[in-house]
This record gives C-alpha cells, structure tokens and sequence, in this order.
C-alpha cells in the first residue's frame, strides 16, 4: 500500500516515525501531518490546515476530535517567551530519595508551582526536578527549604546559563 507522503518531512514528528508501519499506530500520515501543524502554532484553525493538507475542514474537524477523544492531543497552550518578561533561572535538581519516603517526597515536591516536570530516573539519583524561577533567590529557597523535607538524602543542581536549543513551553 503506497502511503500519504507526511506534510512535512523535515519535522521531528515525521522523522520520528518515519520507517515505522503506521498501520500499527494509533493515527495515521495525515494526522501526522495535523498534529505537526498543532504543535507549530495550535491556533492554526481548520480551514487552514485543510488548505495546507489539500482536504477538507470537516476531515481536519474529524481528525482533531478524534486524536483528543484517544487522548493523543492532551490539550492546547501557549507558549511564553519568558525571557522577555523577566531573568528566568531554569534549574535541573536532582535528588537522593530514601526509598520508603518516595511517596511523600513525590506528593510535597510536585506541590510546587515553580516546578515544570518531576520525573523518576535510573542512575546515581532517584528523582529529577525541571524547575523555573524568576530569581535566583526562590531557586535558593526551594532548594534549601522546600527539598530540606525528610526523606531527601541528597541533591545535586544544574543551572541552565543558555539554551542551544530549548523547550518552547519554558521559555527556555
């Protein structure tokens, strides 16, 4: 079967894919093709991404529905460049965590509104945070009080001082 050429081959989203039968995933070539453009500006609106697909707005309305009734589009946001509105400090902390308090640390920890991401890793630690503050001084002060918490054995911070190439959601 020839399949649908992907909108935009150069994306990572085509190059991840790329080789695999998608036949076996979830979603097809052009949802592909739709979930590229999303992801590039999300207020994109259907009759132009039907345009730029050469098919029409109701299979683009279809299709958008039907990948966030699958979950597969988890919502939609906006980016902010918040390198233009303040001196952000984005930090990686690593942490120590002593086994039966993992649950605790977890909950305490993702309780935080400067933390962006909280994930369990292998290797020398237990936990990563992707943090964002605006000061130095609340980076200090997380670190200090907020992982001085019981069951923290340990941590280890990375600060970002440039981003070759970053993570449009942070700003960063």
């Amino acid at each position: 079967m020839i399949r649908q050429k992907i909108y935009n081959e150069k994306s990572d989203l085509a190059r991840r894919w790329d080789g695999l039968d998608l036949d076996l995933l979830p979603i097809d070539s052009l949802d592909v093709s739709i979930l590229d453009i999303l992801r590039d500006n999300s207020r994109t609106s259907n009759a132009e991404i039907a345009r730029m697909l050469k098919t029409s707005e109701a299979t683009i309305r279809r299709r958008i529905k039907a990948m966030i009734d699958k979950q597969i589009i988890a919502g939609f946001s906006t980016y902010i460049n918040y390198a233009l509105i303040e001196n952000p400090v984005k930090a990686y902390i690593h942490l120590k965590v002593r086994t039966e308090r993992m649950g605790s640390v977890v909950e305490k920890i993702k309780s935080h509104d400067m933390l962006l991401a909280l994930y369990r890793v292998a290797g020398e630690y237990d936990l990563l945070c992707v943090t964002l503050f605006s000061t130095m001084d609340g980076l200090h002060e997380f670190i200090d009080y907020f992982l001085g918490i019981d069951g923290i054995i340990e941590t280890n911070t990375q600060i970002v001082m440039k981003a070759h190439k970053g993570v449009p959601w942070t700003g960063i």
